[in-house]
């Protein structure tokens, strides 16, 4: 919460903190010689394991040596809010955000809600970031300090990962602590860490006797018994456990719970204080950036003698420019947990009032105000929710969804609601627990009503759980085709590209008919993303050059675009036409993000986009390494239909770099898996692996024999037509080899040369290229 901190003053330059010292050697190495370790370094350790109390010795040793601190930390209540953690650090060098280019001081301006205008993209912001630390530290060399990263929003999170990789060699160092529980930043790059153990029996001791002096034998042995070398319960258990209450051991409580011991320290510590500062600190408990102190009318004109009170306590810090930092995070929890509901009701209230202009902080503290059903804040924060998938924050996407349904008055509302909250949960998320569990809530609400939200995430979840492509395909064209249905544009939109996706895995006349008579229907109502898709996949080879002017379009605005589902349908279309290699970098950024957000779903089908895209460009090793990793998420989390693709991927590489026992090994298992599934596409992906790995061992007859195979035989056109695109080339070579050696490239019953230029002309595209 606090944004700068000039330091104490009253502390050593080096500073004692006991069992400590290997830690703060390092510490001291990073802030004395930025190039050695790159001027970056995470503390990682459970709470209370003495993270926060290192943070404040750097911050005295970056005193001491002329250096200014910048410091945030990470908020639970604003894990949801986009740049809320770059918003803390950053705001104490606002006056030079104009001294940077044009375009640097707008996106810090609107990134941290000092503008206007749309959201710049990711880089941007974190070049401006980089840029504004940089300009600071030429007066003044700094360390910017950022305690409980596990909080911090995704956005903030991915900006400060970006400046920490960067700051060797300058005048600007970064230092972190996340909790064992959270991800630290050095997961996100190349950023040094160090784990914080806890204490020793030895140092355990040496510390209650620094902290303690007179502290009784028996309780000394008790509390390092029941610390297990926590710095901080063995700080602050000693003060409850005075000689008087508890003279000798056999007095002692039986159990210490650890945590609701620290908890209840922090909250004696609160109700100590009155009650105006009690309603001060829950303000800025909740609000989380320190914001609210600029505002007299919520926090009242005697806010300063309020803060000089807890500080006194020992709740908070306030430094000259009047940020506060809670002690410790379970301080600021136990503020939160000692005010009763209606308390906490009417500080959300106050803080909304005074956040107009940032509607996504607006509506979580109107939520968190509202007593009952109000559809008017469940319609703000399905909105939010809309705006954090558009800023590529699923899960903050999920979360305001599913918060939305529960404020919606109307059942059918929030049962829509909470399949949509599904429907980005089992899309990108991959959590498919919390699918089957918002599902089952929404059916209850349903009560027989035919809901195009419900069937579109129940129709992902059958698809993508047990790949039961017949009981999808039902569910979604029974709801598209139900009389009387008012669906919006964006359930429709959802609906049809589900319902893409069962179509081309099924292949067959009886589900591709029903799909594009409905794409039909809706047309009036679909994006054009969604028409380019009904017509690729209906014949690669024969798209329009419109339609292929659009996809370029789409295909070139991608490169500032941050929502992955729009990355991953775009690319879907891409892999039909041959422009993958165009999608390299936004497919490899969502991957990036993906992981790291959790949103197993998006990550994998970037994972199986990147096998596609890395086969054709001949990186054939990155082609299996991107399909191991995809096989061990899909199959951790139960993405059942994502897995064959990915063992066909792997085969195919393999087959591609001669492995043929590898190449061959899974394909057996896909044909009995494909078929009673119904999911008619996956055999012809088999032919394919079959036909190069028969090339590459010179076995011409069986390449032509298996190349033939592929191609409608009861399907629609479509993938296969696709696949016969892909393996035309190799069809040639084993027709021309196989004559050349003096033996009948088709014998008798088999396809002949008739049946190859039947398919050349079948699948003539004028934008095909030659294929791996």
């Amino acid at each position: 919460m606090s944004a700068e901190h000039p330091g104490t003053g009253d502390r050593s330059a080096a500073p004692s903190l006991t069992g400590r010292s290997s830690a703060l050697d390092l510490i001291k190495t990073v802030i004395d010689d930025t190039a050695r370790l790159g001027g970056s370094l995470t503390l990682f350790g459970d709470p209370g394991v003495g993270k926060s109390a290192l943070l404040d010795a750097a911050a005295d040793l970056a005193q001491a040596g002329g250096m200014r601190t910048l410091r945030a930390a990470g908020a639970q209540f604003e894990a949801n809010i986009a740049f809320a953690g770059l918003n803390q650090l950053l705001v104490p060098l606002f006056p030079l955000f104009s001294d940077l280019d044009p375009d640097h001081d707008s996106a810090l301006r609107v990134a941290l809600g000092f503008g206007e205008g749309a959201t710049p993209s990711r880089i941007l912001i974190s070049t401006a970031a980089l840029s504004v630390l940089l300009l600071a530290a030429r007066e003044q060399p700094l360390v910017a300090i950022i305690d409980d990263a596990q909080w911090l929003d995704d956005a903030s999170a991915d900006v400060l990962s970006f400046v920490a990789r960067r700051v060797a060699g300058t005048s600007v160092r970064m230092l972190s602590a996340v909790r064992t529980t959270g991800q630290p930043l050095h997961t996100r790059g190349d950023v040094n860490s160090l784990t914080i153990h806890p204490l020793d029996d030895a140092q355990s001791e040496a510390l209650l006797f620094a902290r303690h002096p007179d502290l009784a034998e028996h309780m000394r042995r008790r509390i390092v018994s029941e610390a297990q070398g926590n710095p901080l319960a063995l700080v602050e258990l000693p003060t409850t456990l005075t000689p008087d209450r508890y003279p000798t051991a056999d007095t002692l409580p039986t159990v210490l719970p650890l945590t609701e011991r620290l908890t209840r320290i922090f909250t004696a510590r609160i109700a100590a204080l009155t009650p105006q500062t009690r309603d001060l600190l829950l303000l800025l408990a909740l609000d989380g950036s320190g914001q609210v102190l600029s505002d007299e009318r919520v926090v009242g004109p005697d806010a300063a003698t309020q803060l000089d009170l807890a500080e006194r306590e020992r709740v908070i810090t306030v430094d000259s420019r009047h940020s506060v930092v809670f002690r410790h995070p379970l301080v600021r929890s136990a503020v939160v947990e000692l005010a009763r509901p209606e308390q906490r009701r009417q500080a959300h209230r106050a803080l909304a009032n005074c956040r107009h202009s940032d509607p996504g902080h607006r509506a979580w503290h109107l939520a968190e105000a509202s007593f009952g059903p109000d559809e008017e804040v469940a319609t703000l924060l399905q909105h939010e929710s809309i705006q954090a998938l558009k800023r590529g924050d699923p899960s903050a996407a999920v979360a305001a969804m599913t918060r939305s349904a529960d404020l919606s008055p109307d059942p059918e509302h929030r049962s829509q609601r909470l399949a949509g909250a599904a429907y980005f949960a089992a899309e990108v998320m991959g959590d498919l627990q919390s699918v089957s569990q918002l599902l089952s809530d929404a059916r209850q609400l349903d009560a027989g009503v035919s809901s195009l939200a419900t069937a579109s995430a129940a129709a992902s979840l059958m698809l993508y759980s047990d790949a039961d492509v017949i009981s999808a395909f039902r569910v979604l064209t029974t709801a598209l085709q139900a009389p009387g249905l008012e669906p919006t544009a964006e359930e429709i939109n959802a609906a049809i590209w589900v319902l893409s996706v069962i179509a081309s895995l099924n292949g067959r006349k009886e589900m591709w008919d029903p799909y594009l008579e409905l794409v039909e229907k809706y047309r009036g109502k679909l994006p054009e993303g969604v028409l380019i898709r009904s017509e690729v996949v209906s014949n690669p080879a024969l798209v329009s050059p419109q339609a292929l002017h659009t996809l370029d379009q789409e295909i070139a605005a991608l490169t500032t675009e941050l929502d992955p589902g729009q990355i991953i349908r775009v690319g879907y279309v891409a892999n039909d036409v041959d422009r993958l290699a165009d999608l390299r970098e936004p497919l490899l950024r969502v991957w990036q993000d993906a992981a790291r957000t959790g949103a197993v779903a998006a990550v994998t089908n970037a994972l199986m986009l990147l096998c596609a895209e890395s086969y054709l460009a001949g990186r054939w090793d990155d082609t299996q390494r991107f399909a191991e990793e995809g096989l061990e998420r899909a199959e951790s989390y139960g993405y059942v239909n994502f897995v064959w693709f990915l063992h066909y991927s792997k085969a195919l590489a393999a087959a591609a770099l001669g492995q043929q026992e590898e190449a061959e090994e899974p394909l057996e298992e896909m044909l009995a898996w494909s078929i009673p599934r119904q999911a008619f596409i996956v055999p012809q992906h088999v032919y394919r692996v079959r036909t190069l790995a028969a090339i590459g061992r010179g076995d011409y007859e069986t390449a032509y024999t298996q190349a033939t195979k592929i191609g409608p035989h009861g399907l629609e056109p479509g993938t296969a037509r696709q696949l016969q695109l892909f393996v035309a080339y190799d069809l040639v070579e084993a027709a021309v080899r196989e004559t050349n050696s003096g033996q009948p490239a088709c014998p008798a019953g088999r396809p002949t040369r008739r049946t190859y230029c039947s398919l050349r002309r079948s699948c003539r595209s004028p934008h095909s290229r030659p294929r791996g």
